[in-house]
């Protein structure tokens, strides 16, 4: 069943030089209980997207065309007050450097809290700190941590704790943004780990935000690619990674080293070339600069989203 559906969603920022295209006309949909991987490099729009979603956009953003459809209701047309209540209630969000976001001053365990009793103001301070003890067991951290304050947390249990933050209110959906970000290797693991086994237990649908395509590899069922603004190839998992299509996608993976070698495209053909970005036509392919595939028709004729199969597509007029 389909939780989230996005229509053409349009995010500019006004800017000093002008109006700045961030997401251009992006449509994608999640079911429930399922992940979507949004993986390309900075600034492609990704935390755009998961910010216009739960609409936090900064003040100079602005939500130019579009539809966020959740549970069938748009979120774009709500007011303000019925979106308060919808986020962290139903669609909750892991925010980009959260584990840094802890008041210092306060206990870890009075913040969530106090989270709890603003979206719940029924619930006593005993029946709120009873939860926040449950879900410190849900992500592995010991029931007599939860009123240190954050300098006494390791990098580690500040990220799973701000996990359980975004399960306060038991949420649909759980955007989360880089949620492995500054983390050592062995600790990104146990939190992807971990997300993996919350969100089979209480069957959340997640959208990571990412630019770590093994993260992404390892946790999601879809994958959404983006560059400049725009999705350029999406699929399930195994069709993305074993079999890409964009040119983009192939750049993409070819410069993930692995051990293992899942990613380690032979052909080198595909390898980004790097040319000094130029202004040209909005309706030509973005990423004809660096195109090792690009043809003359390339400079005439827009990219057109071409299907490989039926959940696997590209936005390329080359791609067959």
């Amino acid at each position: 069943m389909t939780l989230l559906e996005v229509e053409n969603l349009s995010i500019a920022y006004q800017t000093r030089g002008g109006v700045s295209l961030a997401v251009d006309a992006a449509s994608f949909s999640l079911e429930k209980g399922k992940s979507l991987g949004i993986v390309g490099e900075s600034g492609c729009g990704k935390t755009t997207i998961g910010m216009g979603l739960l609409r936090l956009l900064p003040e100079n953003g602005i939500i130019q065309d579009g539809k966020v459809l959740f549970e069938g209701q748009d979120l774009l047309q709500i007011s303000e007050d019925e979106m308060r209540t919808i986020r962290w209630k139903k669609i909750s969000m892991i925010f980009q450097a959260a584990m840094n976001a802890w008041n210092p001053v306060q206990r870890v365990g009075e913040q969530i809290v106090e989270a709890i009793r603003i979206h719940y103001p029924d619930y006593s301070r005993d029946r709120a700190v009873k939860e926040v003890e449950d879900l410190y067991q849900l992500v592995d951290i010991p029931r007599n941590r939860l009123f240190n304050y954050p300098h006494e947390y390791s990098g580690g249990m500040k990220q799973r704790a701000i996990i359980a933050m975004a399960l306060t209110c038991h949420p649909d959906l759980i955007i989360a943004d880089e949620p492995t970000t500054a983390l050592d290797v062995i600790v990104q693991d146990q939190i992807i780990q971990k997300i993996k086994e919350i969100q089979k237990e209480l069957s959340i649908a997640v959208i990571f935000i990412s630019h770590d395509i093994g993260m992404v590899a390892e946790v999601c069922h879809d994958i959404m690619v983006m560059y400049k603004g725009k999705i350029v190839e999406v699929g399930k998992r195994e069709e993305v990674f074993v079999t890409p299509m964009h040119p983009y996608t192939k750049s993409l993976l070819s410069s993930y080293l692995t051990l293992d070698g899942v990613f380690d495209f032979e052909d080198k053909a595909n390898e980004t070339v790097c040319q000094p970005d130029t202004i040209i036509d909005s309706h030509i392919c973005g990423y004809i600069q660096h195109c090792q595939e690009a043809d003359s028709s390339c400079l005439r004729e827009a990219p057109r989203w071409q299907e490989i199969t039926p959940t696997h597509k590209a936005l390329c007029r080359l791609c067959k």
